[in-house]
């Protein structure tokens, strides 16, 4: 008769192979958890290509940092997650991935100087005229958000402003905007 061991014991027994360097211990632990772990990092880059490498790199550092696993802070699995989640945020942070998503933004910018044919019909409640009567840090928080479509996470990205600027700026502009329009009606 097979008797089946708690996930504790095969987990801590799991920790003990890990920690003296077994190969065939890496290979069970990518079984067990690389799916979950790709899901994390997933999460937060977005991007499987980026995922996939990360998920290596991921593996490389519990590889080389299994000796400082304590299992009285917490479950491996906890443990896991978290250098997953640092290695994505980190990733995410880096001068590379920032430079490809501008690239990538670049990319996928319609041309400004065409505006779309939704845009032109604004122009007879005088929108143009008073969009272009803002302060210039304003307008900016406007023209990205509402004519280029940007978010404002995205707008703080592109401008390197806080979030909370780029909000306090688009509630302050908005009502200018209104202010100025209620006046003109």
């Amino acid at each position: 008769m097979k008797t089946t061991l708690s996930p504790v014991f095969s987990e801590q027994a799991l920790i003990e192979r890990l920690q003296r360097g077994e190969r065939a211990a890496y290979a069970e632990l990518y079984d067990r958890y690389g799916r979950s772990l790709y899901a994390v990092i997933f999460e937060v880059t977005k991007s499987e290509a980026d995922a996939e490498n990360l998920l290596q790199d991921t593996f490389v550092k519990i590889w080389r940092n299994i000796g400082r696993y304590d299992a009285a802070k917490g479950r491996l699995y906890t443990w896991l997650v978290v250098i997953a989640r640092r290695m994505a945020l980190d990733f995410v942070r880096s001068n590379y991935f920032l430079e490809k998503q501008t690239i990538q933004s670049a990319d996928s910018v319609v041309s400004v100087e065409s505006p779309a044919p939704e845009m032109k019909q604004l122009d007879h409640i005088g929108l143009e005229q008073a969009v272009g009567r803002l302060e210039p840090h304003l307008k900016q928080v406007i023209d990205l958000q509402y004519f280029m479509g940007y978010s404002q996470q995205e707008v703080a990205d592109e401008t390197g402003l806080p979030l909370g600027t780029v909000k306090s700026r688009t509630r302050a502009a908005l009502s200018h905007l209104r202010q100025q329009l209620t006046f003109e009606s």
